[in-house]
């Protein structure tokens, strides 16, 4: 092991030494709900609404509400419609009582055909709420409609109850860096973040191949505009893809869209070495492909295993190294989407995750002397949250139904629980674009939104393909010519900015 190794290793060790009641098959329609409904909230039953598919009407489960509920939820196309009334127009929480089959499930929600959101719904023996939070209504008969996406669910009914009114205080962000030594770059990056927030909302794009990819050339020829945040990943710059002759350009990239007046973001889809990995070396990022046991590497019994992610570390953190020299600040979201357990960094839990994300920020801002990022947690859920020491921005990864132009308020509001700090919250990946007048009449102002990239883009002769996931272009144009939308041309100079405040 080398020095850098065990100084590495040395860190970690150092550092990280109710439920409804009624009896089987009984109508309980007369007795409280665990989450209970009030006489003004009207419940429709899941038994009585159209069905659609091959979902089933059962009464093997406790608790439910009346003659039976509905199961299954296992085949695309799968659908439960109600129709709905309401009196006035407002926002209206979706509470349905359900619970997953086999885990917790997401699935789809229409109103009037329009996607309006995903609902979660946890593994449960009995049914539970899942809300669906801040949907706005006008007065009149809807149709609700849920569909399979996971699908594996038991429903029992629907109601609707009244949304709290949103708080500006969400929106009222103090701005002060987790790093306590932050760069001028970052302060002042950050700084006009918090500015912004609650008011507009900054335009964003991933691209595999930085300026000139053919997703920011696609938004250019569409609405004349540049994102104001690009997007680009970090893999190649692991370890195993070098071995394996990838010549990633992204810090390059990074210099040059700073330099045109752009944002810049990155996200890392680490590779694990080799000696991890059970298929091919690229897919060395996914939980399923690789047989690392993060609480060993993390608590000293794989000695090897620390020694070569600190060699990761080490080597992301020199790379990261030259843009601070440029002055040039960095959106950093390492470790995203780890409640999917998709990614290898979920495996040991939450709380290997945590003491990830913490050695992370130490490594780099401590032995590397990083000063100009701005940590963004995207994990997805609260108890992922490494901590309000740790996190400057909270981000979201929303990849909801096809062509879905809603604000996706239940999932900003739930991101806000994640801690009592005021954070700002952004789509730090998404494949939406929210129509901007939605979130006004919504209140809901995500700091930004950052369009995954490829299949989410209108086909273009020159611009590659698309999948199920095409955007239109007029969702696309719409939102970019949106003065709710700050694009590239819209930003300040920061370098002018960061010079100032240097001087």
């Amino acid at each position: 092991m080398n020095k850098t190794g065990e100084l590495g290793c040395l860190c970690v060790l150092v550092l990280f030494m109710s439920a409804c009641t009624g009896l089987k098959g009984e109508n309980t329609a007369d007795k409280p709900l665990a989450g209970e409904v009030t006489a003004h909230e009207e419940r429709y039953e899941a038994e009585d609404a159209q069905i659609r598919g091959k979902i089933i009407r059962q009464t093997d489960k406790e608790g439910f509400s009346g003659k039976s509920y509905v199961s299954g939820f296992t085949e695309d196309g799968d659908k439960i419609i109600f129709t709905i009334k309401n009196e006035k127009d407002g926002f209206y929480d979706l509470v349905f009582r359900a619970s997953g089959i086999g885990g917790k499930k997401e699935n789809t929600i229409y109103v009037d055909g329009r996607c309006e959101g995903i609902l979660l719904t946890e593994e449960s023996d009995v049914f539970l709420d899942s809300v669906l939070k801040r949907v706005y209504l006008t007065r009149g008969e809807h149709k609700i409609t849920l569909e399979k996406d996971w699908g594996w669910l038991d429903l029992d009914c629907l109601y609707l109850k009244e949304s709290a009114p949103m708080d500006d205080e969400v929106y009222q962000a103090s701005g002060v860096l987790a790093d306590k030594e932050a760069d001028a770059c970052a302060e002042e990056l950050m700084k006009y973040l918090c500015g912004i927030y609650g008011e507009k909302i900054l335009s964003g794009q991933y691209s595999l191949y930085g300026p000139d990819g053919k997703e920011i050339q696609l938004i250019n020829r569409l609405t004349g505009e540049y994102p104001a945040i690009l997007g680009m990943d970090m893999k190649d710059y692991s370890l195993t893809a070098a071995e394996h002759g990838a010549k990633p350009q992204v810090t390059e990239w990074a210099e040059e869209y700073w330099e045109k007046g752009g944002i810049i973001a990155l996200s890392w889809h680490w590779l694990l070495p080799d000696r991890y990995v059970r298929g091919e070396w690229w897919q060395a990022l996914y939980a399923d492909e690789t047989t690392i046991d993060l609480d060993a590497v993390l608590n000293g019994r794989d000695k090897e295993g620390c020694e070569l992610l600190m060699k990761d570390l080490d080597r992301m953190a020199m790379e990261l190294q030259k843009l601070q020299k440029q002055d040039i600040p960095v959106l950093w979201r390492p470790f995203h989407e780890a409640d999917g357990g998709w990614f290898w960094w979920s495996r040991g839990g939450p709380d290997c995750y945590k003491k990830l994300w913490r050695l992370m920020f130490d490594k780099f801002t401590r032995e590397y002397d990083l000063h100009n990022l701005i940590w963004v947690y995207s994990g997805m859920g609260e108890e992922w949250y490494p901590g309000d020491a740790y996190v400057d921005i909270i981000g979201e990864d929303i990849y909801p139904a096809k062509s879905c132009i809603s604000a996706q308020g239940d999932k900003f509001l739930n991101a806000l629980d994640y801690t009592d700090t005021v954070k700002p919250v952004m789509l730090s990946e998404s494949g939406f674009l929210p129509e901007p007048e939605n979130a006004a009449r919504d209140g809901i102002y995500w700091l930004g939104c950052v369009l995954w990239g490829e299949d989410y883009l209108i086909r273009e002769p020159g611009c590659g393909g698309h999948s199920d996931h095409l955007l239109p272009g007029s969702v696309i144009k719409n939102f970019y010519n949106n003065d709710k939308v700050i694009t590239r041309k819209e930003l300040p100079d920061f370098k002018e900015i960061i010079a100032l405040s240097e001087s």
